[in-house]
């Protein structure tokens, strides 16, 4: 089973107070199963947490707050890479290239998440193609959540009009999860 870092959780509860109103997370964890919500209430950041806990969070989150059609999840991966960037990858904001960015983002991966690794490719000065291999993720909001994320991280970086699709994915059946990411 793999492990994702607290940070993705508290950027989360940052995402729901923030966005949805002061005590949406607690209105999100208190409407979870009890021992989720247990492990929920004593996060810490540098923590190591379940990936499947993270992803009923999120789907929680987007059932709480959003219409249960996972509407929320991609904005909530938009939010992550503004605080990310903020925070701890306050270095990518003085890169030029947004092709650069990603690839450095995908080898802080690990950082992050106890399994997974990247493979990115740049197709042109304006996109990229990657393939994330061993992730242990079982939700594909996981996958989405990335949808909204990677986008972000290449407007921070100066990029515009990013769009991220997911071709194939491992929840599906395929071998690893595969990306495409281009803006202008």
């Amino acid at each position: 089973m793999g492990k994702t870092k607290g940070t993705s959780f508290v950027n989360a509860q940052a995402y729901c107070d923030t966005v949805h109103g002061e005590g949406a997370w607690a209105r999100v964890r208190d409407r979870m199963d009890p021992t989720d919500r247990e492990v929920l209430t004593g996060l810490v950041a540098v923590g190591w947490y379940e990936l499947d806990l993270y992803a009923r969070a999120i789907r929680a989150i987007d059932r709480e707050l959003g219409a249960g059609d996972l509407g929320l999840i991609a904005p909530l991966g938009r939010f992550e890479a503004e605080r990310d960037f903020k925070t701890i990858h306050r270095l990518f904001f003085r890169l030029a290239n947004p092709a650069y960015a990603i690839e450095k983002a995908t080898e802080y991966w690990r950082r992050f998440h106890d399994t997974g690794s990247w493979s990115v490719v740049r197709n042109s000065p304006t996109s990229v193609s990657g393939s994330l291999e061993g992730w242990a993720a079982t939700d594909s909001v996981l996958c989405l959540e990335l949808t909204g994320y990677m986008p972000r991280v290449i407007e921070l970086v100066g990029g515009e009009s990013a769009l991220m699709t997911h071709p194939r994915c491992r929840m599906l059946g395929h071998s690893a999860c595969e990306f495409d990411l281009r803006w202008s």
